[in-house]
């Protein structure tokens, strides 16, 4: 008995749902964007974190990025994108030359093998009555970091070629 009861109430809960696909409309609502209520005209949060297909490529050239790891092992490193194609080394001390120190930051900027694909800055302080000074930039040592991370690459490639 209790059977029943319980029968007719599921019985006419199924049959209150329609298969009728002529009267269901389009209801679906455009997402919210994040500075849009509509995502198709501003930005989602899918956007802003999952990857997109034309970001998925490495915009890095591999031997460049290599080659700059090789030559600036010299000083301990900070940070290291390899996605982004930063290297910032720490603040380095080379025993023959006292009272100087030299922070390396390596930035690359192509996806291929080219002079004009990575830009050194090198940032020099010199020790004055045990007080660092005021950070200067060399230009010429940046230049000469520069062409040998180049060189550096260059045979990398050519050996991987081999």
């Amino acid at each position: 008995m209790i059977k029943n009861f319980l029968l007719v109430p599921i019985i006419i809960f199924f049959s209150a749902c329609s298969s009728n696909d002529n009267i269901v409309k389009n209801t679906k609502k455009p997402e919210p964007g994040l500075f849009s209520k509509d995502a198709s005209v501003g930005i989602n949060v899918t956007d802003l974190l999952g990857p997109r297909s034309d970001e998925t490529s490495i915009k890095i050239n591999g031997y460049l990025w290599r080659a700059s790891l090789d030559v600036l092992s010299i000083a301990p490193l900070i940070s290291t994108d390899a996605l982004g194609g930063i290297i910032i080394t720490d603040w380095y001390t080379n025993k023959n030359i006292k009272n100087k120190r030299i922070k390396i930051t390596a930035h690359i900027r192509t996806s291929e093998l080219r002079s004009d694909g990575i830009k050194v800055k090198v940032h020099v302080q010199k020790l004055i009555n045990n007080i660092w000074s005021n950070t200067v930039t060399d230009e010429n040592l940046a230049s000469n970091i520069e062409n040998s991370i180049l060189n550096e690459a260059r045979n990398l490639r050519v050996n991987a070629n081999k």
